[in-house]
């Protein structure tokens, strides 16, 4: 059938029947996006790098585990950025570690 009777056909359930248009596409698109998982896939993946989802979401729609997503994403070329703490941030917590260890040791030898 053609795009543009489907959307004939569309727009006159909508105006004679009040059926809305939206929940139509979106219960047509669901088994074909589960037909065509790579569509799914890259869909999901779409909507990650443009950050509207998170990884984990992605995952889900994507029908993957996080770390599968993440091999996918490598497979790809695609790099993940994430946020750390600065090397400020790790040195002063590691020099709070080590001085509770050591007065640790002093207070029990």
């Amino acid at each position: 059938m053609e795009a543009g009777l489907l959307d004939e056909i569309v727009d006159a359930l909508t105006s004679e029947c009040g059926i809305d248009a939206t929940n139509i596409r979106a219960e047509a698109l669901r088994p074909y996006l589960n037909i065509h998982p790579t569509l799914r896939l890259d869909g999901a993946v779409v909507l990650w790098r443009q950050q509207r989802i998170s990884l984990a979401k992605a995952a889900e729609i994507a029908g993957l585990t996080v770390p599968e997503l993440k091999e996918v994403l490598a497979a790809r070329g695609i790099i993940r950025e994430t946020e750390g703490k600065g090397c400020a941030e790790i040195d002063t917590k590691l020099h709070e570690i080590c001085s509770d260890r050591s007065h640790s040791r002093h207070r029990y030898s």
